[in-house]
């Protein structure tokens, strides 16, 4: 505490001293010091803002891939590892499928059945079958002939009496059988020459085309054992192990296409109006030095903050040799629209106090500290959008600090 008091007790003079107060060198000469600035003139210009922020690299959603399983089953391999890179279609998990295999087996052999089926309706009864049903009409047709010959033959016999009337009924019901026997026959010559109906056609089709859904079916079933990456990418989360029993859906793991990322970030509500999707960006991660990305701004949330107003916003970044990796943070300088013929000084002629930014004018020799009201700012100027004027000489060192009416000197050749 007594060396912060001297300290105070020594810089006190010194400041003032600087400042204007006279010291008595001798009774005869007084010297006036003064402070020794460098300055600037604000002026007017174009001016091209950017936008600096801290974010998080995250995957891009239509870049990421869940594996899970569609069907419940019992691992029964895993044939990746986290971080392992894959290609779209390749094999990652592997599910215990012999019940499927099975199933698949059991209708293919119904799709063979019903194919045979089909293909024997269609093509209709053979010609050995035509001429057998030809040949029974044909014989059908000489027993009836023959009955009705004997029935006429025992009418004259029934009316001499010689006959009984049983022995005569006998003979019109054989004659009457051997006659419908006789027409059955004839129709089924006749189908066997038409072929199929067109009702046995469709019904065979029908079954075909079950048996052929069902063969598909299984075919899916077995396909569904077999986990696919959907994408090309790495390996990010892998949960499945071999003799796990999983249920459907269950998440088994992760790939993500690592070609491209987003950062994160939040833009705070007062550039909210300024920030465009579209906007050229800069990302720098710090664990890989002075390297930098080109970015773009390519999504910009709809929805703010409610408490702070913020916006999250989305800048793809591309990774082609994979160096950034999700999950890390990174800074991003977004470019904003160009503000033409504005008001600026250098970003060192603007102090803050207390919360108020404040710049050292230079009028007659003499410093004056000046609040002002501050725009956007670049890398090396501050837009000013009041409390100065162009042409005004403000100090860009030396200057800060120093109260109103303070004699200043300025540095010979500092005025830009």
């Amino acid at each position: 505490m007594k060396r912060l008091v001297l300290m105070v007790v020594l810089v006190f003079p010194a400041l003032l001293s600087a400042c204007g107060a006279t010291t008595t060198k001798s009774d005869e000469e007084e010297i006036q010091p003064t402070a020794v600035v460098q300055v600037t003139t604000a002026h007017t210009q174009s001016i091209w803002p950017t936008l600096n922020m801290v974010g998080t690299l995250v995957p891009i959603p239509e870049q990421t891939a869940v594996l899970s399983s569609a069907i419940a089953g019992l691992v029964q391999t895993v044939n990746v590892h986290e971080g392992a890179k894959v290609k779209a279609g390749q094999v990652l998990v592997v599910l215990d499928h012999r019940a499927h295999d099975a199933e698949l087996d059991k209708a293919k052999a119904a799709l063979k059945e019903a194919e045979a089926s089909l293909a024997m309706v269609e093509g209709g009864p053979l010609p050995q079958e035509i001429e057998v049903a030809r040949q029974e009409a044909y014989n059908a047709e000489a027993g009836a002939e023959s009955q009705r010959i004997k029935l006429k033959a025992l009418e004259p016999l029934f009316e001499k009496g010689e006959i009984s009337n049983v022995q005569l009924e006998q003979a019109k019901a054989a004659a009457a059988s051997s006659e419908a026997a006789a027409n059955a026959a004839q129709q089924r010559a006749k189908l066997a020459q038409s072929g199929s109906r067109q009702e046995m056609i469709d019904d065979a089709k029908a079954k075909l085309a079950g048996a052929q859904a069902e063969v598909a079916a299984q075919e899916l079933a077995v396909e569904q054992c077999l986990i696919r990456s959907l994408i090309d990418g790495v390996v990010t989360r892998l949960s499945a192990r071999q003799g796990m029993y999983v249920e459907q859906p269950t998440p088994l793991g992760e790939v993500i296409d690592l070609s491209s990322l987003f950062v994160q970030v939040r833009v705070p509500s007062k550039y909210r109006g300024q920030v465009q999707e579209g906007a050229k960006a800069t990302v720098r991660a710090n664990w890989l030095g002075e390297q930098t990305f080109e970015g773009r701004l390519e999504r910009l949330s709809q929805e703010a903050d409610a408490q702070s107003g913020d916006t999250d916003a989305f800048v793809r970044v591309d990774n082609q040799m994979e160096m950034l990796q999700p999950a890390l943070s990174a800074s991003v300088v977004i470019e904003l629209p160009e503000i033409p013929d504005t008001l600026v000084v250098p970003v060192a002629a603007v102090a803050d106090r207390n919360g108020m930014a404040i710049v050292t004018v230079i009028r007659d020799d003499k410093a004056y500290e000046t609040e002002v009201q501050t725009g956007v700012r670049t890398l090396d100027a501050v837009q000013i959008v009041g409390g100065l004027t162009a042409g005004e000489i403000v100090a860009v060192e030396g200057g800060y600090g120093l109260p109103d009416g303070c004699p200043v000197t300025i540095e010979e050749g500092s005025e830009k």
